[in-house]
C-alpha cells in the first residue's frame, strides 16, 4: 500500500541530515543488495532507492519508534500498513531515544543477517554526524567570542556580555592571556586540493593543541589556513611568562616546519583585560604582516620585536611624505633601490656594526666600504648618519606595509 504525502513532517524537528542518510542508504544498498530507506522520528521517509518514496509516511516505524524493537513484515502484515513493503524495520537510536528508523525490504531469512550489521553502520554514521555538528557548533561560539574581543570597546560594548559569552565556550577572560596567530602558508598553493588542505589545517589544529593544552589556552580556527590562540600566560603578570610563551611559539614552529607546513606565527602583547586582548590580538595580525611582506627574515616573532615596524606604520602620512620628496627623493628614485635598502636594513638591524653587516651580505669588509663611499657620493647619504638612515628606513618599511 502506498502512503500519502503528509507535509507534516516538514514541520517536525529534523535531527536526521538528508544529506547522510542518502549517503547511508546508498552504502547500505550496496553492501547487502537490498532496497533501504530511512524514516525520521515522524515515521515519514527522509531517503529512499525510489525517490517518489521521500515523504511519504512509512507506517511500520509508528510501532517500531513506539516499542523500541525491529520489527518484521511478510507481506499480509505490508498490505495493511501504509507505505510499506516486505522486509525489516530497525530503530535508530540517539542515546536513548529512537531518532528514526531503517526500512529493508527482503525476506525476514534473507535480510535478518545483515540487520545488526546496517543498524550498527548507521549509529556509526550518526555519531560521526554529530561530533561534526558540535565541532562546527562550538567552532562558530569561538569565532563569535574572536570577533567580539577584536572588535570589544568599552564605551560601546558591556564587558560583562563578552565574558558570558566567553564562559559559554569554558574560557576565563581574566586570567592573563597573550594572543597568538598562526597562519599555515600551504594555502598558496595551487596544487594542493582542498581535501589537502583539510588535511593540513587539521595536522596544524593537533600540533598546536599539543603546545597550548592548557585547559583554558583558547584555540580557534579563523579559516582554513589560519588560528588564533587566546594563551593563559604560566605564571601569570611576569616577564619570565612572556618568555616561556615565545619558547612555546619557537618549538611549535620547528614541529611544524618539519611536519611540512610552511607556517607564520604572530605573537602578541601581554593582556589582562578584555582591551589589551583585542590589542594583543592586534598586535599578533601585524606580526603576520610584517612576515609576510618579509620584512623580517623569520617566521615566528613577537610584537616586542617589531615595535620599529609599528612606529613606522602609523606615522603620519604627510611626513612621510614630506621626507620622501625634500631627504629621499634622489635614492627612492635609485635604479639599485633594492639593493641599496638591503645594505641600510642589515647596517640598522645588526645596530651599525660594519663587520657583521659585510658577513651578513656575504662580501668582503672592503666591499662594503666601497659600497659605503658609492651611495653617499651619489645620493649623498651618509650611512653613519644615525638620523638619516634611520628615517630612511622606517620610510621604507612603511611603503612595503602598503
Amino acid at each position: 500500500m502506498e502512503g500519502k504525502r503528509d507535509n507534516h513532517h516538514i514541520f517536525t524537528r529534523r535531527v536526521l541530515d538528508k544529506e547522510l542518510c542518502d549517503k547511508l542508504v546508498q552504502s547500505a544498498s550496496l553492501t547487502i543488495g537490498c532496497n533501504v530507506l530511512i524514516t525520521d522520528e515522524t515515521s515519514h521517509v527522509l531517503s529512499s532507492n525510489d525517490p517518489s518514496r521521500e515523504g511519504t509516511l512509512h507506517e511500520a516505524s509508528i510501532e517500531v519508534i513506539r516499542t523500541k524493537q525491529k520489527a518484521y513484515h511478510n507481506s499480509a502484515a505490508a498490505m495493511r500498513l501504509a507505505g510499506t513493503m516486505p522486509g525489516m524495520t530497525i530503530p535508530l537510536f540517539m542515546g536513548n531515544d529512537v531518532i528514526g528508523t531503517i526500512g529493508i525490504t527482503g525476506s525476514p531469512q534473507e535480510i535478518s543477517r545483515y540487520a545488526a550489521l546496517i543498524q550498527q553502520f548507521a549509529q556509526i554514521f550518526m555519531s560521526f554526524q554529530s561530533q561534526q555538528q558540535t565541532s562546527a557548533q562550538l567552532d562558530y561560539r569561538k569565532q563569535t567570542l574572536i570577533r567580539e574581543i577584536v572588535t570589544f570597546e568599552k564605551r560601546i560594548r558591556n564587558p560583562e556580555d563578552v565574558h558570558a559569552l566567553a564562559y559559554e565556550v569554558g574560557v576565563d577572560l581574566n586570567i592573563p592571556r597573550v594572543a597568538i596567530l598562526v597562519k599555515n602558508g600551504q594555502d598558496t598553493e595551487n596544487t594542493i586540493t582542498e581535501e589537502e588542505k583539510s588535511l593540513a589545517s587539521e595536522h596544524v589544529k593537533d600540533i598546536i593543541t599539543k603546545y597550548f593544552s592548557d585547559t583554558q589556552d583558547f584555540i580557534c580556527p579563523q579559516n582554513d589556513s589560519e588560528y588564533a590562540v587566546l594563551a593563559c600566560l604560566p605564571d601569570g603578570i611576569q616577564d619570565s611568562s612572556m618568555e616561556q610563551v615565545i619558547n612555546t611559539c619557537q618549538e611549535m614552529e620547528q614541529e611544524l616546519l618539519q611536519a611540512g607546513h610552511g607556517v607564520l606565527i604572530g605573537i602578541g602583547s601581554m593582556a589582562t583585560s578584555l582591551e589589551g586582548l583585542r590589542l594583543s590580538y592586534e598586535n599578533a595580525a601585524f606580526v603576520l604582516r610584517i612576515l609576510q611582506a618579509k620584512i623580517r627574515e623569520a617566521t615566528c616573532l613577537s610584537i616586542a620585536d617589531l615595535m620599529l615596524e609599528k612606529l613606522a606604520a602609523n606615522l603620519p602620512e604627510d611626513v612621510c611624505e614630506e621626507a620622501a620628496n625634500t631627504l629621499f627623493r634622489t635614492i627612492l628614485q635609485a635604479p639599485n633601490y633594492d639593493e641599496i635598502i638591503t645594505i641600510i636594513e642589515c647596517w640598522c638591524r645588526l645596530r651599525f656594526q660594519f663587520t657583521k653587516t659585510a658577513e651578513a651580505l656575504h662580501i668582503h669588509k672592503s666591499t662594503l666600504v666601497y659600497r659605503f663611499r658609492r651611495i653617499q657620493e651619489l645620493y649623498g647619504l651618509d650611512l653613519y648618519d644615525f638620523d638619516r638612515v634611520v628615517a630612511l628606513y622606517l620610510l621604507d618599511i612603511r611603503r612595503k606595509l602598503k
